[in-house]
């Protein structure tokens, strides 16, 4: 017998490896698009809510009821929706606006970072312009925790 036929015993058992690599090569490209989409997901999310920052009832929609927030990376941490309102609500006084504009994000996962330049109107004063890097956690498609640090 030729010792590089090929018996139905080989040509089984490849046939089941075969089946078995391309399994689980399909399944890594599932998982890697999904991981692609949930990345995509949690980067909007995070814009959507930066978008919102000047109107703190709606800002608060998209942090998880749990959630740890740093507006200012040496300050104590707020807990919960509705700290972070008030908390806003305390920063931004009446007639004043927040501009943001994102200059780079990156997101991997549950990990959003910005760097962005958030500029303060104040009614009658010159706007006050901030380089901020923001780091954020999504899961479960809401904010669980938020740092902004002064990129100074």
């Amino acid at each position: 017998m030729d010792e590089f036929a090929i018996t139905r015993r080989t040509a089984f058992v490849a046939g089941a490896l075969g089946a078995v690599a391309a399994t689980t090569l399909g399944k890594t490209a599932i998982a890697a698009e999904e991981k692609k989409s949930d990345t995509k997901t949690n980067e909007k999310i995070v814009n959507d809510f930066i978008a919102a920052w000047n109107d703190p009832n709606k800002a608060v929609t998209f942090l998880a009821n749990n959630c740890v927030v740093r507006m200012e990376e040496d300050k104590p941490a707020i807990t919960g929706p509705a700290d972070v309102a008030a908390a806003f609500k305390r920063y931004m006084g009446p007639g004043e606006k927040l501009d943001v504009k994102i200059l780079h994000t990156y997101a991997e996962g549950p990990l959003v970072t910005n760097k962005r330049i958030d500029t303060l109107t104040t009614p009658s004063k010159p706007p006050q312009s901030f380089p901020v890097v923001g780091v954020f956690i999504v899961k479960k498609g809401k904010i669980t925790e938020w740092t902004d640090y002064l990129d100074v």
